[in-house]
């Protein structure tokens, strides 16, 4: 019977949407000038957020592997692009229309689509996918190649400073890790399976496009008419 459920997988998927939720209301409070916090780019912030990245294309590529190990299913790999495509729209539109001069052009979800589509040739084959990996890692960290390649090899009139912009050097690498990772998971190493988790506990990491998408509209509909109403007695 193949494996359809590990446990260590789920809790780096829960921790990581948990940690998004956090840091997105962190930068919210500022954006509605409730804090003065530095966030997203502050000393802290910055490294909080490479951990939330982390977390969550390693599960990217994992995720890759037990879907894909035994033979790629691309109905199932392209009907789930195609919504991940689709979110990525709204939200670049959204950006667009309320934040024009910061819109996100490249984020969370457009790279999490492109990436899959990338590295879905290499789910099975884990030394291979590490090694790219590494190799990708290694060519940001020595500045071969810059965090804004491809979009710096043509002017395309994008924001410099996107509220959210995830490089595809060297992030597509950590993606190719976790398909080491993954392979790992389906061999039978589940570090936390022992912790005996309710499923209801990794709800959140297993709906995690769910959460991703609904969850800023939900802190900006409360937090903004919390402001409204604040500002609006004054």
């Amino acid at each position: 019977m193949p494996i359809t459920r590990n446990v260590t997988l789920d809790i780096m998927r829960t921790v990581a949407i948990v940690l998004m939720v956090i840091f997105h209301f962190a930068y919210d409070l500022r954006f509605f000038g409730w804090v003065d916090w530095s966030v997203p780019n502050g000393p802290g912030w910055k490294q909080f957020r490479y951990v939330i990245l982390s977390l969550f294309f390693l599960s990217v590529g994992a995720s890759l592997v037990f879907a894909h190990h035994q033979r790629v299913d691309l109905k199932s790999f392209a009907k789930r692009i195609m919504w991940i495509v689709v979110w990525a729209c709204v939200i670049s539109l959204f950006t667009y229309w309320f934040f024009n001069s910061n819109w996100i052009f490249f984020g969370v979800l457009h790279f999490i689509a492109v990436a899959s589509v990338l590295c879905l040739p290499f789910a099975r084959y884990p030394v291979m996918a590490c090694f790219i990996g590494i190799g990708i890692i290694t060519l940001f960290l020595t500045n071969v190649v810059t965090s804004k390649w491809p979009f710096n090899l043509w002017e395309l009139g994008l924001p410099s400073s996107p509220n959210d912009y995830v490089a595809l050097f060297p992030w597509i690498g950590v993606v190719l890790l976790g398909i080491g990772v993954g392979h790992m998971f389906i061999k039978g190493i589940d570090p936390c399976a022992s912790l005996k988790l309710s499923t209801k506990i990794t709800f959140l990491g297993r709906h995690s496009l769910a959460v991703y998408v609904l969850h800023q509209p939900l802190f900006f509909v409360t937090l903004g008419s919390v402001y409204w109403l604040s500002h609006s007695v004054m």
